[in-house]
């Protein structure tokens, strides 16, 4: 009994060192439930690097439905807040060390909605994270975005509803030089905060391109195991 108690701890151990950092943790949300239209302290949670390149830096894509939203500051790095994104860059942080990202925001939605916030962990090297996968069919992806489930039913002001377009078209215009239907004021002037959404954009599309070359290279794995 003895002997068989060593041999599985031997194969846990083993099976540890085995499987992919990524394949164990993923960019989680803390907590991962809120109530609907009240302001709530959240967290990413980033548990490893990026296939063991340390982290520099998450960008955050806003949901529509949230609003309020600021980065909070954390030691070492540099936190910003623009119209539809959310940036923290410093570092690095080590593959092997785990951070917690705080910022602040206010939902709305129905109760029981899930609400994702696609986040792109990029790190040294060039190496990049995207974990901006819905669950579908009560499935896990293989890179999900961090998310949150709401705990009640709050309807978006008109206001704040306005002032989220408002934001984004602002933020399109500074991004293509032109001016949006929705804007609040065509005459507003291109700012920096145009450029980080539209790279965000860039860097989403590239996100799913890496994504799927790692599934399909995952995939190949596992089928000539």
């Amino acid at each position: 009994m003895k002997a068989t108690r060593i041999i599985i701890s031997a194969a846990v151990l083993l099976a540890a060192f085995l499987v992919p950092s990524g394949a164990m943790a993923h960019v989680e949300m803390t907590p991962s439930d809120a109530a609907a239209g009240k302001p709530v302290d959240l967290s990413f949670e980033i548990p490893h690097g990026c296939d063991g390149a340390a982290t520099t830096s998450l960008v955050v894509q806003i949901p529509d439905n949230a609003t309020d939203v600021k980065a909070k500051p954390v030691k070492g790095w540099k936190a910003r807040t623009t119209p539809g994104t959310l940036t923290w860059t410093g570092g690095p942080l080590p593959d092997d060390q785990t951070l917690a990202v705080p910022f602040t925001a206010t939902i709305y939605g129905k109760k029981g909605d899930t609400v994702m916030f696609k986040v792109i962990q990029k790190c040294q090297g060039g190496a990049s994270t995207a974990w901006i996968q819905a669950e579908e069919g009560g499935v896990e992806p293989e890179y999900p975005a961090p998310a949150v489930t709401l705990t009640s039913t709050a309807s978006k002001p008109a206001a704040a509803a306005q002032q989220s377009a408002d934001q984004v078209a602002d933020a399109d215009a500074a991004s293509t030089g032109e001016p949006t239907a929705t804007a609040a004021d065509p005459a507003d002037e291109s700012t920096d905060e145009g450029s980080d959404s539209k790279t965000l954009i860039l860097i989403v599309i590239a996100g799913l391109a890496i994504g799927t070359v790692a599934g399909i290279i995952v995939r190949g794995r596992r089928s000539r195991k």
